[in-house]
């Protein structure tokens, strides 16, 4: 179930369910967002804040909610921060099944999204956040509209990738931010079905966590059960330069795997923003540094 791309007098609807909006921060984003032809809607509750530091969980859901009910919505946008799994259990995952609209967001948006992906059975988009808009990169601006408005074939890379584990791997693409990530498997949030394999992306930064932290979260991930059923693994920036203890961690975590792992800096939160879709069958060579993409 694939939901229709972007043409453009479409409407991108905008929301917060991981920090606190303002209006000044949301001005330029919809206005980058007209001047690509689109319409701009923002939630009603974008800018409340009855917590403080956010609005409230119901009043962050509610605000999705609205999203997914508003037929002229075709895109879902919002970005990162802290909170997304406050909203998870509150949202209308059979109102976003039977009018699939595109979903974008990344880094704490990644429990929303694979929980859509999950509950709904629609492809999700993870990679961006709306900050980006405002003096997009080209880069950045080309996976925006590529992934918005078609189906890919390939992931087009904007670094050179390190192949640490060679090889080749298929299933269906899943992943995020690695800290979400880790909470949502642990939790049995991820469908775990028995025959069905999965490459994973991942990503995280060494300003949230030194290599010491990630090099715990990638045992965590290793207990979570998720790896028995990989075939592959990208992992995405984390810092520059490259760290080689991360690396040296991803090649032992391939190794006792028996997975294909490579490094890039296309994706995660440096300055490149590839978006890669949740929910896609995929094959990753390693070796060849691609991921192809099977809609």
């Amino acid at each position: 179930m694939f939901p229709l791309r972007l043409k453009k007098g479409d409407t991108i609807g905008l929301a917060a369910p991981s920090w606190l909006a303002t209006e000044q921060w949301a001005a330029p984003i919809a206005a980058g967002l007209e001047s690509m032809g689109y319409r701009v809607k923002y939630a009603g509750n974008l800018f409340a804040n009855s917590w403080g530091y956010a609005a409230s969980p119901e009043e962050r859901a509610a605000d999705l909610n609205e999203l997914i009910h508003d037929e002229s919505v075709r895109m879902i946008f919002f970005g990162g921060g802290e909170g997304a799994d406050d909203v998870t259990s509150l949202l209308d995952y059979s109102a976003a099944k039977s009018d699939p609209k595109l979903w974008l967001s990344y880094s704490d948006g990644t429990s929303i999204l694979n929980s859509v992906w999950a509950n709904a059975g629609i492809p999700v988009l993870y990679g961006q956040t709306p900050g980006l808009i405002p003096g997009i990169s080209n880069y950045n601006r080309d996976q925006f509209e590529r992934f918005t408005t078609g189906f890919p074939a390939e992931h087009i890379p904007n670094s050179p990738w390190r192949c640490l584990t060679p090889g080749t791997a298929q299933g269906t693409l899943i992943g995020g931010y690695l800290f979400n990530f880790i909470y949502l498997t642990a939790m049995g949030r991820i469908p775990l079905d028995e025959g069905r394999q999965y490459v994973l992306f991942i990503e995280d930064h060494e300003r949230f966590f030194g290599i010491e932290s990630e090099s715990a979260h990638i045992g965590r991930l290793e207990q979570c059960g998720i790896l028995s059923h990989t075939s592959g693994l990208l992992f995405g920036n984390y810092s520059a330069p490259v760290n080689e203890q991360l690396l040296e961690r991803l090649r032992r975590l391939g190794e006792k795997w028996n997975i294909p792992v490579a490094y890039c800096d296309d994706f995660g939160h440096g300055e490149n923003r590839a978006i890669l879709p949740i929910g896609i069958p995929a094959t990753l060579d390693t070796e060849r540094s691609t991921l192809i993409y099977h809609w």
